[in-house]
Formats: C-alpha cells, sequence, structure tokens
C-alpha cells in the first residue's frame, strides 16, 4: 500500500507524487507514438488526395469554353447544336473530350470537381473560364480557328474548321498534277490560268468571296468536271463544302446550312431566263450579307463567304449578255467517256484520284497555290467580258445578245409609236429586258433607232428621246411615212407595253 500519499497536481491530472516520475516517463512514450502514427496518417492522407494543379483548372476551362455553349437555359456542343444537353451529359462527353486533347493531365475526381464548379456554377467575369452565352446564330469564319467567337456580350458559333492536311506544314510548294489535270480538260491556256487565279485567290482571302463563279461545261460526260470539284473540295475541307445536284437548295427557303458553307458546288445547274432562282443565285455570288432562314428559327440577317463553283452537260444559254458573275469553261475534250482517248484520260484520272486521297500532295498543292502570283488582269471583283475571247463564252453573249436585241425589237413594236424617251427605254431594259440600261445606246442604234433631244408635254427644257430612222420630230411632234403625225408621248406619259 502506498502510504501517506499525497496528490498533487499535474498539468490537468491528479497522479500519486511517489509514482509521477515512472508514470510521465511511460505517458510520455504513448504520447510520442501516438504522435509519430498521426503524422503518419496525414501522410497517407496527403497522398491518396492528389493536389490539383490550378494550371490544369484553367486550360480544362478554357478547353471547355470552346467546345459548349449554353442559350435559353439549355446546353450544346458546338459540333452538335441540335441535340440540347442536360449537365450529366455535357459533363460526361466533356470527360471524353478532356482525354483526347489532354491526355498528359491525370483527371481526377477533384480535378474534374474543380473544372465544372468554375465552368458552370461559379459567377465571375472571366469569359474564357466559362461556357458562354450563345446568341443562337452560326457563321462561316475562315481562318479563325476558334469555334466560338464573341459578338458584343455573347458568342457566335464558327462553322469553318481548318482542314487536317493543313497542320503539315513541312510540305513542299508542288501544282504538278493540277496542272496536269488542267492541261488535259482545259483547251485553252487562258481557262486555265483563270481557274488557277480563282481559285488561288479565293484560297489565299478566306474570310472574303470573289464575286464571280467559275462554270465548267461539257457536251460529253466524263470529262473530269466531278474531278475537279472534288479537288476543290479537298483544298477547302470536306467539312467546310456542300454539293448538290440543283440549286433548289440553295434557294429554297432554309439555306442557312447552305450559306454557313465556304464552297457550294452545284452540279447540272439549269436555269430559264429571268428565272427567280437566277436572281437569288446572284445575289448570293455577289453579295456578303443577305437575309437567310434555318428551320424553327425566323429570317436572319447573315454574312456569309461563299464561293461557288458550278457544272452542267448543258450550254447555259440562259446566261444574260452583259452578265459578269460566271466565267465558263468548255471542259470537252478526246479522253471524255466515249471519246477515242478515254484509256488514257481514265489511267490518268485514276492516278489522279489515289494522288488526291494523300493529305501530304493537298498540303503541298494549297502552298503552291498560296505562292502563286495572281495575273495583272484578275479581278475578283469583276469580269471584264471584253477581254473574254474564248469560243463557249463568245456564243454564249452573242445567243443572249440576239435573244435581248428579239425581244427588245418586239416590245417597240409593241408600243405602237415611233419616238420614245429615254426614261422609258431605261425602264424597260431594267424591268422588262432585266439587263443593264448601259447597253442602250449599242443595241437601238442596232434596231435603227438614233438618241436625239426635243422639247415636249409643256416641258421647257429639253429631254433624251429615242427616234426611229423612219421618222422625224420637230415642234413636239412625230411625223413620218404616210401622212404619219402624232404627239412625241401621250399627255398622260403612259403607254400599254405589249410583250
Amino acid at each position: 500500500m502506498i502510504r501517506n500519499t499525497e496528490l498533487i497536481m499535474h498539468g490537468a491530472e491528479y497522479v500519486p507524487e511517489m509514482l509521477s516520475a515512472e508514470w510521465l516517463e511511460a505517458r510520455t512514450r504513448r504520447q510520442g507514438k501516438n504522435k509519430e502514427e498521426a503524422e503518419s496518417a496525414n501522410e497517407v492522407v496527403e497522398e491518396a488526395t492528389p493536389k490539383v494543379e490550378p494550371d490544369n483548372v484553367a486550360a480544362l476551362c478554357e478547353y471547355l469554353s470552346k467546345c459548349f455553349v449554353r442559350n435559353r437555359n439549355q446546353l450544346h456542343d458546338v459540333d452538335d447544336l441540335n441535340v440540347p444537353l442536360s449537365q450529366a451529359d455535357l459533363k460526361k462527353l466533356a470527360l471524353q473530350k478532356f482525354k483526347r486533347a489532354f491526355p498528359e493531365i491525370e483527371l481526377t475526381s477533384e480535378l474534374l470537381r474543380d473544372v465544372f464548379q468554375r465552368a458552370m456554377i461559379e459567377t465571375h467575369d472571366d469569359v474564357s473560364q466559362q461556357i458562354p452565352l450563345w446568341n443562337g446564330t452560326t457563321q462561316c469564319a475562315p481562318g479563325n480557328d476558334d469555334r466560338v467567337f464573341p459578338v458584343r456580350d455573347m458568342v457566335a458559333i464558327n462553322t469553318w474548321r481548318k482542314p487536317a492536311y493543313r497542320n503539315l506544314t513541312s510540305a513542299q510548294p508542288n501544282m504538278a498534277m493540277l496542272e496536269a489535270l488542267l492541261q488535259r480538260i482545259f483547251q485553252h491556256a487562258v481557262d486555265r490560268r483563270v481557274f488557277i487565279d480563282w481559285l488561288a485567290w479565293c484560297l489565299k482571302n478566306e474570310a472574303d468571296k470573289p464575286n464571280w463563279a467559275i462554270f465548267l461545261y461539257s457536251r460529253q460526260k466524263g470529262t473530269g468536271k466531278s474531278t475537279l470539284c472534288q479537288l476543290a473540295t479537298r483544298l477547302f475541307g470536306e467539312e467546310n463544302s456542300v454539293a448538290q445536284n440543283s440549286i433548289a437548295k440553295l434557294t429554297g427557303k432554309f439555306n442557312k446550312p447552305l450559306l454557313d458553307s465556304k464552297l457550294i458546288v452545284s452540279e447540272e445547274l439549269q436555269l430559264k431566263p429571268d428565272s427567280p432562282h437566277g436572281n437569288t443565285l446572284k445575289t448570293y455570288i455577289t453579295e456578303r450579307v443577305t437575309v437567310s432562314e434555318a428551320k424553327g428559327k425566323e429570317v436572319e440577317k447573315v454574312q456569309q463567304s461563299c464561293c461557288f463553283l458550278f457544272t452542267s452537260n448543258h450550254l447555259p444559254l440562259w446566261i444574260e449578255a452583259d452578265e459578269r458573275r460566271y466565267y465558263v469553261i468548255n471542259v470537252d475534250h478526246s479522253g471524255h467517256a466515249s471519246g477515242p482517248d478515254a484509256e488514257e484520260f481514265g489511267s490518268f484520272i485514276a492516278e489522279f484520284n489515289a494522288w488526291m486521297e494523300r493529305d501530304e500532295n493537298i498540303a503541298g498543292l494549297y502552298r503552291g497555290l498560296l505562292e502563286h502570283q495572281l495575273s495583272n488582269d484578275f479581278n475578283p471583283r469583276s469580269l471584264n467580258l471584253s477581254l473574254i475571247e474564248t469560243p463557249v463564252m463568245q456564243q454564249i453573249m452573242g445567243a443572249s445578245r440576239e435573244v435581248l436585241l428579239v425581244r427588245l425589237e418586239e416590245i417597240l413594236a409593241g408600243l405602237g409609236v415611233f419616238a420614245v424617251p429615254l426614261e422609258v427605254i431605261a425602264k424597260l431594259f431594267i424591268e422588262k429586258l432585266k439587263t443593264n440600261q448601259n447597253r442602250i445606246r449599242h443595241m437601238m442604234p442596232e434596231l435603227g433607232w438614233r438618241s436625239e433631244t426635243a422639247k415636249w408635254g409643256g416641258v421647257d427644257h429639253s429631254r433624251a428621246i429615242w427616234v426611229h430612222r423612219d421618222y422625224q420630230v420637230s415642234g413636239g411632234r412625230v411625223r413620218g411615212p404616210n401622212g404619219y403625225d402624232e404627239p412625241i408621248w401621250p399627255d398622260d406619259g403612259e403607254v400599254e407595253i405589249i410583250e
């Protein structure tokens, strides 16, 4: 027994005085052991919970902001805007995208939690770290590698994608195969020059658009028109091009997806003179800003940078005589499907198609076209018809001119008068003949009319008037054979035009 035990205070505990030294030593040993175990346990916890690198969070959030958008409380993948996504769907898709784009980053649950928290939940003003608000519009913006681009406080979707072959930056310029193809299918050197100039300009200025299109015509089939169109598609990128067998969809109601392309190829194009589809097509060829509509959406003003490539086995006599929007190239040659050189041409096309499949070949051609020096007389804004002397263009211009002359002669005969004010003739050219009024001074003399000035209708100044060659104007009246004597123009200024 412990006698005269006297309790003493040690810290917050009471311990026997005679045992305090031994007890304290034992307790110290126990505490040291417990401390080591606790520190070891903490190390295990730290190892099991890896640190989240801030740079990884920022990189993944920025990538997420370029892959997804939100609109009207719905989330969308920029590669498939028609399917709304839930947050759970987005996270699953994002994980797959992260794995492909960042194979070097370990995608821990903690990292993903921080990424989705910052990009989807938190409110902040760093637009590169959040899923952006989409304004509901799409636009082809060539040269811009980002799938979204800012429009005021929101973003629009860029439908243009950089073709994969353009990442092959080591490719050497080489246009040999294109030149070999054009040498076989284009009869005239000027056509080869114009086509290469047009193609090179379009690739050098992808964010812009030319105001005229290439039209490939051949009476025979199997001449290489489609092969040339396929090559153009490879150069601009299959994802940026669209091909159709007519212009019905392009000139139809819901044509927005087509206008979001860079290259539009229309095969077997056939139109009638004064066709409303033709007038719509002219607008798309020349205008950068137009109106369009997508299914389920309202009509909107859109910016488009489309270039057009047309083909047909029918001579396009519907093209007007002064039309500056089409450069027609005759692609007929002896190597067509039933021609004497069909076998040799077929072998070349097979070789060309095999060559065209390889990205490094397309990359070399692309580099060659970027370095191509454009001809001095090449103008992407307007065709100079006076410089075009190929037989097919002369034939089309001549045929269109003859048709217009016949129609003009019929309209003038239907008027039943022999002196017509210039303002009436100008209106007739624009509204009835659908042609440039600058052609008045060429076509009216061909039909035997001359330009004069005269006073009539109580107006005290002279006005321009066209008079038939067998008639004269004097004193406000028109006089001619067989006692013809009539006022220059009806007092009410209106005459019915009979076509």
